[in-house]
């Protein structure tokens, strides 16, 4: 079964567009480079100052190499001085989806 991880900022003030530019980036580069991610979607609440990221997997195993990914650590080492708190990560199962 696909493995769906979430990873949720929450930004300092006036710090929403470096973060969100910065994990943009993160995701392009992380995308191409890993062929065992399928989709990433990256979502944003501005006035929040929320940042999501949403990665789908061919595995539960190969979510959680993300965690230890040079890539993924100098990508999180880049914004912890941004964030208001530290980010939550959350592992779900992927049951459906419909992309019309």
């Amino acid at each position: 079964m696909s493995s769906v991880i979430e990873y949720t900022m929450r930004v300092k003030p006036g710090q929403y567009e470096t973060v969100m530019e910065a994990y943009v980036d993160f995701a392009d580069r992380f995308g191409e480079s890993n062929p065992t991610e399928d989709l990433i979607l990256v979502t944003g609440d501005p006035t929040a100052g929320v940042i999501r990221g949403i990665g789908v997997f061919t595995s539960g195993d190969e979510a959680l190499d993300v965690v230890s990914a040079g890539m993924f650590v100098d990508f999180r080492d880049s914004v912890a001085d941004l964030l208001a708190e530290l980010p939550v990560r959350v592992d779900l199962d992927l049951v459906h989806v419909f992309v019309k």
